[in-house]
């Protein structure tokens, strides 16, 4: 029953969004697709290998998509060579891998949005790279008494960012066929612990069916009239909040033998300033100073684990400073940020290095001067997401 409920409202979800994304929901924008990946859980680092014994699994996937098209004249579209753009729901038999011991991982169902920026376009041939950004639910978390051994995520929702190159043929006026790498990332952004999450790589083929005869005129030699945009330099100011679970506190906490068997989520704070220079109503480049505030029993877990403090003391602050690259569509802009703190105090069990990264994006609302809205994801060593962060900030 449970899953039923989960289906409708990721098909509610679908609907709702392609009604939102493409404005004029018009035939000749839109297409459905389905399709089938074939996916390999890579384990690096040999996190797994006591509890896996297959790495593999299949999943199903469906989409509802909108596409851009030259004959629309928008200086956007124009830009990113007219993309694609949709949300896909799909079901991954990831509880039919084999496990060395009583675990249980449980099938996955992801609800995901994608944006597809085509390299190569022809009348016939398109291919470029793809970016996903969604959720994910399993009915199988860990649990310490029920499911001990499952250490990938803690929770039943959890989120999922995947990049990819996809390949599309057109061969019927209405019908294309596809075919595409993946690489995806699942974790729970720390909203509890643990946070193993998984990384992946996939193959998969689909067939799409467009509502309208596909167009295939070409994108025009001259760019269509360029909008206004504010070039030059330009700073901002944002707070952010999240929580975090650390797995560090789930060992302590384990160590302990306390019968709270979760490492409680705690309160997060960010606040930040940025100066940044757009160039173009596409890219923007710019650097950033953030001061964090993040609470954890960093003494507590350092004399369980290894009975003694860190010499250095401890402290709930953090700062850094980060470079950032921006990639404008209309309202919407997407970020890259690799930066490194200049200051923290975590102690000895805590392994949070001096670099971090972030992806994100932002909406600034239209009529309301520069203010903006965000979501980021806060990851560690380039494969540990650490928090989600929702921000709000104003442009100047």
């Amino acid at each position: 029953m449970r899953k039923r409920y989960i289906l409708l409202l990721a098909v509610c979800l679908l609907a709702g969004g392609v009604a939102v994304s493409a404005q004029t929901a018009a035939r000749e924008h839109l297409s459905v697709s389905a399709g089938g990946r074939f996916s390999h859980i890579l384990d690096g680092h040999d996190i797994y290998k006591n509890l896996l014994g297959t790495y593999n699994y299949g999943s199903a996937n469906v989409s509802l998509s909108f596409y851009t098209r030259p004959e629309d004249g928008g200086w956007y579209e124009w830009a990113y060579n007219y993309p694609d753009c949709g949300i896909s729901l799909s079901y991954a038999r990831t509880g039919a891998m084999q496990f060395k011991n009583a675990s249980r991982f449980g099938d996955i169902v992801n609800l995901y949005g994608w944006l597809e920026i085509p390299l190569v376009r022809t009348p016939h041939f398109r291919l470029g790279p793809l970016l996903e950004v969604g959720v994910a639910f399993t009915g199988h978390p860990y649990d310490y008494n029920r499911n001990p051994y499952n250490l990938y995520i803690g929770s039943k929702v959890f989120t999922l960012v995947g990049t990819g190159l996809l390949a599309e043929w057109l061969f019927a006026p209405r019908w294309a066929l596809q075919a595409g790498v993946y690489a995806t990332h699942h974790s729970n952004g720390m909203l509890r612990s643990p946070n193993l999450g998984y990384n992946e790589l996939a193959v998969g083929v689909g067939v799409r069916h467009y509502l309208a005869p596909k167009s295939v005129a070409p994108k025009p030699a001259s760019a269509p009239e360029r909008p206004e945009y504010g070039k030059g330099l330009h700073w901002s100011v944002f707070a952010a909040a999240g929580v975090h679970s650390c797995p560090v506190e789930l060992d302590a906490i384990h160590a302990s033998n306390d019968p709270d068997r979760l490492a409680p989520a705690r309160f997060r704070g960010v606040v930040g300033a940025e100066l940044d220079w757009r160039y173009s109503p596409v890219f923007a480049t710019g650097i950033g100073l953030e001061a964090d505030y993040a609470v954890n029993d960093y003494r507590g877990a350092d004399i369980l684990l290894t009975g003694k403090e860190d010499p250095k003391g401890y402290s709930p602050l953090r700062a850094g400073i980060y470079l950032m690259q921006e990639f404008h569509y209309r309202q919407f802009s997407a970020h890259i940020v690799a930066g490194i703190y200049l200051f923290k105090r975590s102690g000895l069990t805590e392994d949070v290095g001096r670099a971090f990264e972030k992806v994100g994006a932002r909406y600034q609302f239209r009529r309301a001067g520069g203010l903006f809205a965000g979501l980021d994801l806060r990851a560690h060593q380039f494969d540990r997401s650490y928090s989600l962060e929702w921000s709000l900030g104003y442009r100047f």
